[in-house]
């Protein structure tokens, strides 16, 4: 997988891609959301709760969490908004790039993939997930037409989160970022999902790469990229086997793939997957 076509129409427009993830902007004042809720009839209390809102310390007054960002709803999987992602508008480096919602009775970041409430159809008609890591990721990936794919929201990747999908389909396709952040969390991501039993396979992305610049670039590319990705055993192997000399050969299979022999659970799988190393490393 996938053995076929995902594309799906072509030069979706901007507004479409608007309309379709409720996509808004919070403007860069202290108050225009706290002052429009309050004169709409809601309570002060409610919305610090929901994470909308904070109280200045020591003082009767309360300000907007999210201001000057791009807002992205989050949805539950029947396309209920339950929290916010702000993506900042400021070039300013000290201002962190990504502000989510706090945790609340709705909203566990554990469970909640970001896109899964649209994924999900597509997600069992074409029998494989793919997981990205952003939101920006995720639109671009469905603007492309790879409409079964969900984000991790630069939360790191949970059991329920993979369990969630598993009931989907037991194939997924993991396509982080390409720089040592995406790596590691890759190696994470791929040991959990094969740990529950699931078939893994990773899509190459190149160093400083991520799906949203390569769909930017040539969305048939990022199509091409899906449709070639490798199993993760077979990959991480290969990578091993690639180092320079025998000393980082035995170190990287050490590192990189005793740990997916480790967790392989069905005792065939891993006892074939023995010989196939061992058979690589003796010729």
């Amino acid at each position: 997988f996938p053995s076929h076509d995902t594309g799906g129409r072509g030069g979706i427009r901007t507004l479409d891609t608007v309309e379709k993830w409720r996509l808004g902007y919070a403007k860069d004042l202290w108050r225009d959301l706290c002052n429009t809720l309050l004169e709409e009839g809601f309570e002060k209390e409610d919305l610090i709760t929901t994470g909308l809102l904070k109280k200045t310390d020591g003082e009767e007054k309360y300000y907007d969490v999210f201001r000057g960002r791009i807002m992205f709803p989050i949805f539950d999987s029947g396309g209920r908004t339950i929290a916010f992602s702000g993506r900042t508008s400021s070039k300013d480096k000290n201002i962190p790039k990504y502000l989510n919602s706090k945790e609340t009775v709705l909203f566990y970041k554990s469970e909640v993939l970001y896109g899964f409430n649209i994924a999900k159809e597509h997600i069992r008609k074409l029998d494989y997930s793919v997981l990205v890591e952003g939101q920006m990721d995720l639109i671009m990936s469905h603007q492309s037409g790879i409409n079964n794919t969900v984000a991790s929201s630069g939360t790191a990747i949970t059991e329920s989160h993979l369990k969630k999908l598993q009931r989907l389909s037991n194939r997924i396709i993991i396509a982080f970022d390409g720089d040592k952040a995406g790596e590691r969390a890759s190696k994470q991501t791929a040991l959990l999902a094969i740990g529950l039993g699931m078939e893994v396979k990773i899509a190459i992305i190149d160093k400083d790469e991520d799906p949203a610049s390569i769909i930017k670039k040539d969305k048939k590319m990022w199509r091409s990229i899906i449709k070639n990705s490798a199993y993760y055993t077979d990959n991480i192997l290969k990578m091993a086997l690639n180092e320079n000399n025998e000393k980082d050969v035995l170190k990287s299979i050490y590192e990189n793939v005793l740990p997916v022999v480790l967790v392989i659970k069905n005792e065939i799988e891993k006892e074939t997957y023995v010989k196939k190393i061992a058979s690589k490393l003796l010729s």
